[in-house]
């Protein structure tokens, strides 16, 4: 029995199908969409912990606040979205600035950013 034959088109199959896949586009979209959004989501909640938080500690007396504030050199993606999703939502720069833990000329920048790109679409 004669396999050369059967491996020459198996063979062939896989270079076909290798080459198809490279022209298939997936739609990884809608994963990247819902992860935003779920992420988005659970920084707001986290950002009404913290802020029920702070409450208590001033209505406990606690004064001692650890300093918060961070050095960002390089945003996500979804750190970026959820910022323009904030601000689409009516949010100013210093809430979004705040509710991100971000500084608001990084919120900003951001911002600038996002709306030179879409003149430039134009």
């Amino acid at each position: 029995m004669e396999l050369w034959p059967i491996v020459i088109v198996l063979f062939a199959l896989a270079i076909i199908l290798l080459v198809v896949s490279f022209f298939v586009k997936e739609d990884d979209d809608g994963v990247i969409t819902e992860v935003a959004e779920f992420t988005l989501q659970m920084t707001e909640e986290m950002h009404i912990l913290k802020t029920r938080v702070s409450q208590l500690e001033k209505a406990l007396g606690n004064t001692e606040t650890e300093d918060q504030s961070i050095t960002v050199k390089k945003l996500s993606d979804v750190t970026k979205q959820q910022v323009l999703s904030l601000y689409k939502k009516g949010k100013t720069f210093d809430e979004i600035a705040e509710q991100l833990s971000l500084p608001e000329t990084t919120v900003e920048l951001v911002i600038d950013n996002h709306q030179d790109s879409l003149k430039e679409e134009q």
